[in-house]
């Protein structure tokens, strides 16, 4: 299994690629026009936020919170 990391690298390449219109193409079919992306967006960026936390975490660098 790839590490943390190496999965947000990944996920940020990903997004890289969307961003300078890399993954979106234009089919017609019948005279019916789509646009098709291989990857949502949105997406790319809630599992880019989910591992920075988690390496974060991994880190010790969670949120300390005192009660005094």
């Amino acid at each position: 299994m790839r590490t943390l990391e190496e999965q947000l690298e990944s996920v940020q390449k990903a997004i890289e690629a969307i961003e300078g219109g890399g993954q979106e193409i234009d089919i017609e079919v019948n005279q019916n026009r789509r646009r098709v992306s291989r990857a949502d967006l949105r997406e790319l960026y809630k599992r880019e936020t989910q591992l920075k936390m988690a390496i974060k975490r991994k880190n010790g660098g969670g949120t300390f919170r005192s009660f005094w």
